[in-house]
Parts: structure tokens; sequence; C-alpha cells
């Protein structure tokens, strides 16, 4: 069965990973194809560099209230530093991609990746630059007043967190702000992180809710390194996700929030008329989430393909016949968790209404809810009835699945000339691999093979 457990999981995980699959740069092999992939990475690291020069910009005016003069001659040497600096990326790219053509796409591709790994690199190198007068450690990028918390992280988010007033206090005066945007022009519901510098002031308070590091359910924090710290907020729930960036400067601070939710205002409430509002809004949830998800890019990986399998669970509540096969699909992907047999079984039962949700039916029959299942198809008959179902629907896909349970006698019937019959049925379909498999069994042996019938 490990042939058949492979074509279960290539039928089970399209639907849900095929539309992504153009996004992920990683996953591009020609350079026309590339181009708009490096475009977007170029523009996403132009946009974060620019945040972090305001945010330094930001530091100097505040650390440097007592000496305005020292301030603005720091500013001054910031600019001039980073002038000289893009003239040397541009330089740099240029002399990269020196000897491919320029103007062809390999080119371009060449020149983005470039530009946008040194402005990652650059925009770093400006967040570790923390000004501060020797003499007057009290003055620091947030408008802090009496004193610092501690000068230890975990104690500093406890006072952090504990109020309004607290966390408007120790937030800098321009914040990094992630939000998630829906990218026009996709067939699927898309989303994409932008990054922008939004005022300290713009924010409603409280940002959080009271923390205890290690006692709080659904908090993580991760040390990035000795002046960063990142808190991962997963309280409100995978789909609802948010990481607070702090930084050490004269007291640690907030200085970036990345919000990993899709708001409501970016979603249709009735796109899908078969679903009500709440599931229309949750499987278009699923699509955007997993779709970052897959690309593996992002450090929430896991939890945003967790909360696509929760979206597309909550979508298949209307019955919907697409939603329940993604979200059958999801579960058994071993990329998030594994649904319950009897809920996996009813999700390809509602599946089945559509071509490809019978024959993903018809695997489940095979092997159950299970990823690595190596033995005879558990019920065979069963199995072949949802092919069956699915050749009746117009599947080319069941096609030449059943020829090849005919061919192998996977299904329990090993019939050669029923396979000629559903191969030759597919290939009037102008189906490529049935095609090919009819001219493999035409050289199979001396004596011809007679097609019979397929169903």
């Amino acid at each position: 069965m490990n042939r058949f457990v492979l074509t279960l999981l290539a039928a089970l995980l399209l639907p849900v990973s095929a539309a992504y699959a153009q996004d992920d740069c990683s996953n591009v092999t020609s350079s026309p194809e590339m181009v708009p992939c490096s475009e977007a990475a170029k523009k996403a690291a132009d946009a974060q560099l620019n945040v972090s020069y305001k945010q330094l910009m930001s530091r100097l005016e505040s650390d440097y209230r007592a000496d305005p003069a020292l301030g603005a001659e720091y500013a001054a040497k910031v600019k001039e530093s980073q002038r000289a600096w893009l003239k040397l990326r541009d330089a740099n790219c240029s002399l990269e991609a020196f000897e491919i053509e320029t103007g062809m796409p390999a080119h371009v591709v060449a020149v983005n990746s470039c530009i946008a790994r040194m402005s990652r690199e650059r925009l770093a190198y400006l967040d570790k630059i923390v000004p501060a007068l020797a003499s007057d450690k009290s003055a620091s990028t947030a408008p802090i007043s009496d004193n610092c918390p501690s000068e230890e992280f975990a104690p500093f988010l406890t006072a952090f967190s504990t109020n309004s007033e607290s966390q408007r206090r120790l937030t800098t005066m321009t914040v990094k702000s992630l939000v998630l945007k829906p990218v026009a022009g996709k067939d699927r519901m898309t989303f994409e992180p932008s990054t922008s510098g939004v005022s300290g002031t713009m924010f409603t308070y409280p940002l959080m809710a009271a923390i205890t590091p290690g006692k709080t359910p659904g908090v993580e924090i991760q040390e990035v390194d000795d002046s960063h710290v990142n808190v991962v907020d997963k309280r409100a729930g995978n789909s609802n996700v948010k990481i607070f960036n702090f930084s050490r400067q004269a007291c640690w601070v907030l200085e970036g929030i990345e919000d990993w939710s899709i708001s409501e205002k970016d979603l249709a409430a009735t796109r899908n008329p078969g679903m009500s509002r709440a599931e229309n809004l949750c499987e278009q949830r699923a699509e955007a989430l997993g779709g970052l998800g897959f690309l593996e890019q992002y450090p929430l990986t896991a939890e945003l393909i967790e909360a696509s399998l929760e979206n597309y669970v909550c979508a298949a509540e209307s019955g919907d016949a697409q939603a329940s096969l993604s979200a059958a699909s999801l579960s058994l992907s071993q990329m998030a968790s594994q649904l319950e047999t009897p809920k996996v079984g009813a999700l390809f039962k509602a599946a089945s209404k559509i071509p490809s949700g019978a024959l993903a039916y018809a695997t489940f029959f095979c092997i159950g809810n299970s990823t690595d299942y190596n033995g005879p198809c558990l019920h065979p008959k069963q199995a072949e009835e949802q092919v069956i179902r699915a050749i009746e629907m117009g599947s080319t896909d069941a096609m030449v699945y059943l020829a090849s349970t005919f061919e192998a006698g996977e299904l329990g019937t090993k019939d050669l000339s029923r396979a000629l019959a559903c191969y030759q049925m597919a290939a009037d379909k102008d189906e490529p691999r049935a095609i090919e498999q009819l001219k493999r069994l035409d050289s199979h042996g001396p004596e011809p093979i007679k097609a019979s019938h397929c169903i």
C-alpha cells in the first residue's frame, strides 16, 4: 500500500497547498517566476529598514533632549551614514549581478535579492544603536518618569503588563507595527505581512493583559539576544496571535507589535451563499492563514497552520464539500493536529459531494485515519464505490486511479482489461497520464490487451 498512501497524500494535500505554492519563492525554479517574489522581498525589506531608521531618529530626539545640539549632530551623522550605505548597497548589488545580462529576469532577481539581504542586515544594525547620554541615564527612548521597573526582563514584563499607564510610559515614540493586509488579484484569500512605523500615542492601551512570566498560560518569552526579547501572546487563540518586541535601551521598552490576526473588515461575510456569516469568515481566515503558514518563512508557521485547520473545521460546519475536504486533508497532513477518526470520517463523507472529495473518501476507506498505513486496503468495496462516484462526476484523476488499482489488484480485483478501459476513458478526455499508460500497456507483451469495461 506504499504507493497507495502516497497517492492519498497527494490527493488530500492538493486542495490546501496548491494555491500557495506559487507564492513560495523557494519552490520557484525559473527566473521569470522569481521576479515577483524577489520584488516583494525587496519591498518588504525596504519598508522594514525605513521603520528602523525612523525609530533610530526618534530615539536620538528623545535621548538628547537635555542637549539638542549634540542630538542634532548625532542625527546628521546617522543621515550621512545612511546615504553612504545606500550608495554602497546599490554598488554592491550591481557588482553581484555583473555577469548576468542587464534587463534579463535573472539579473532583476539577483539585484532584488541582494538589496533585500543587505537591507535586512542594515536594519538589524540600526536596531542595535542605542544612543544614551552617559551622564544622563534618565533620558531614554520611552518617556519614562521616575525609574525603570527592573533591568531584568521577567520582573520588568510583570510591571509593564500591570496597567495602561506603565505600558504607555514604556512604549517607544515610534512603534514598528506589523499587520496582515489582503493582496489584490488572487483567486484565493491571500494576505501578507506589512510593516510600518506608528506613533506610540496612536495605540489603545492596555496593549496586553497582565503577564506573570513562566506562570501565564498561552504566553511564550523568546530571548532573541542580550538586548531583544519577544513575547508571544497566544491567549486569544491561534487565529489572534500577537508578538510584542522589546529592546533593552536605558530601560526595557516596547518597540514593536506584530498582529498576526486578520481583521473582519478585510473579509466578505457573504462570499459563499451556503455558509452563515461566521462560517464565511472562518473559511477565508483558513485560506489566508494557511497560505502564510505553508510558506514556512515566518516564526509562527505552526500556529498559522493550526489556525487554518481550526477555521476550516468551523467552515465545514456548513456541510460545504470543499471546506470539509480541506479540513480533513489538513488533519492528515502531519502539519497540524490530527482530528479524531469519527470527525475525519464525517468530513470526508461531506466532501464526497465533489469529485476530489469522493476520491479522498475512497483513500480514507483504505487507510483510515492514518498517515503511515502500509497494508492492504481496509475496506476495498466502499473505496471502489467512492472512486466510481468520482468517475461518474467526471474526474479523470479517479479514472486513472481506478485503472492503477485494477493493474495492481489493490482493491481486490486485478484485471488488465478493465485497467485498459479506464485508461482509455481518461485518454478520451485528453488526460496525459492515461495516454502514457496506454502506450505502456500496448507494449506490455506479444498479445495485445483488449479493453472490457471500466465501471
